[in-house]
C-alpha cells in the first residue's frame, strides 16, 4: 500500500462535482474548475452560522455529509502527525479493513477512520482515562 493509497490522495471522489451535463447524460465527468469554486464560495458567504456537526460540515454544501461535501480526503483538515505503537497501527489496520466492509460500496479513507477514532475518544474521555492509567498516568 502506498502513501497515497492510505491517505487517500488519489482514491476519495466523494469532493467530485459533476457537471450539468455529465448528470444528464450519465457520463460522470466532473469539475473542480473556476466555477465550481466561485459557487462553493458563494455557497460558504450565505452560510450564516458555522457550527461543527457530524452531519453537515461548512466546507460550502453544509447540506451534505462531510464526505460528499468535501473537495479532497485532506479538504478542511489539518495536520497532526500521531505516532502509535505497532499494535495501535494495526488495530487502525484492522478497524479500516472491517469499516471498509461494512460500508461495502463506500471508499472508506485512513484519514476519515482515523478522525472518527479521535472523535470517538472526545466523545468518551472516561474511556480516554482509562487507557492513559493503563500506560501508568496518575501513579506518581
Amino acid at each position: 500500500m502506498t502513501k497515497d493509497d492510505r491517505y487517500g490522495a488519489a482514491g476519495d471522489t466523494y469532493g467530485d462535482v459533476p457537471t450539468p451535463e455529465a448528470a444528464e447524460n450519465g457520463t460522470g465527468e466532473s469539475t473542480n474548475g473556476e466555477a465550481a469554486d466561485r459557487d462553493r464560495d458563494r455557497d460558504r458567504a450565505s452560510e450564516s452560522d458555522s457550527t461543527e456537526g457530524d452531519a453537515a460540515e461548512t466546507n460550502g454544501t453544509a447540506a451534505l455529509p462531510f464526505i460528499f461535501a468535501r473537495r479532497t480526503v485532506k479538504a478542511d483538515r489539518d495536520a497532526l502527525p500521531v505516532y502509535v505503537r505497532p499494535t495501535t497501527a494495526e488495530r487502525l489496520d484492522a478497524l479500516e479493513r472491517d469499516l471498509d466492509d461494512r460500508f461495502d460500496g463506500d471508499d472508506v479513507m485512513s484519514l476519515d477512520v482515523r478522525e472518527a477514532v479521535v472523535t470517538a475518544g472526545l466523545r468518551n474521555i472516561d474511556d480516554v482515562v482509562d487507557v492513559m492509567e493503563q500506560w501508568g498516568y496518575g501513579r506518581r
